[in-house]
């Protein structure tokens, strides 16, 4: 019998945080797995990366870059019970966020509560329907 091996990364709803220095950059990367994921993913990402971003700088940090990537999937059925093939797509999708965040002059654990506070921030908008 295989073993079946799940890191706490693929887990939906659990964010997994890293933190490095690189030269004088803090570097924090993250991810998060979201399902049933509905409305615009993309636009809710974008808001809270701003947000970060504003955090940053108040507290006196450069921002060398702060990005997120979205791989989604969704479900189509395509069926044919007589001759015309009927198609459905889920409106519902499942997606992985991956945050990368490089910063200089900010705490490096300061860095990481920001960057750890925008993937739950995701999370939890997610949940309540976006």
């Amino acid at each position: 019998m295989a073993k079946v091996k799940i890191s706490a990364k693929d887990v939906p709803g659990v964010i997994k945080i890293e933190r490095n220095m690189h030269d004088e950059a803090v570097v924090v990367s993250g991810s998060l797995e979201l399902a049933n994921v509905s409305g615009s993913l993309n636009e809710l990402i974008a808001r809270e990366l701003e947000t970060a971003a504003g955090e940053i700088n108040d507290s006196g940090g450069i921002i060398g870059h702060i990005k997120a990537a979205v791989t989604a999937t969704s479900t189509d059925m395509i069926s044919v019970t007589e001759e015309k093939a009927m198609v459905k797509t889920s409106p519902l999708r499942a997606a992985r966020i991956t945050l990368t965040v490089i910063v200089f002059l900010i705490d490096p654990a300061q860095a990481e509560s920001i960057a750890r506070k925008t993937l739950a921030a995701i999370r939890k908008r997610c949940r309540e329907g976006l």
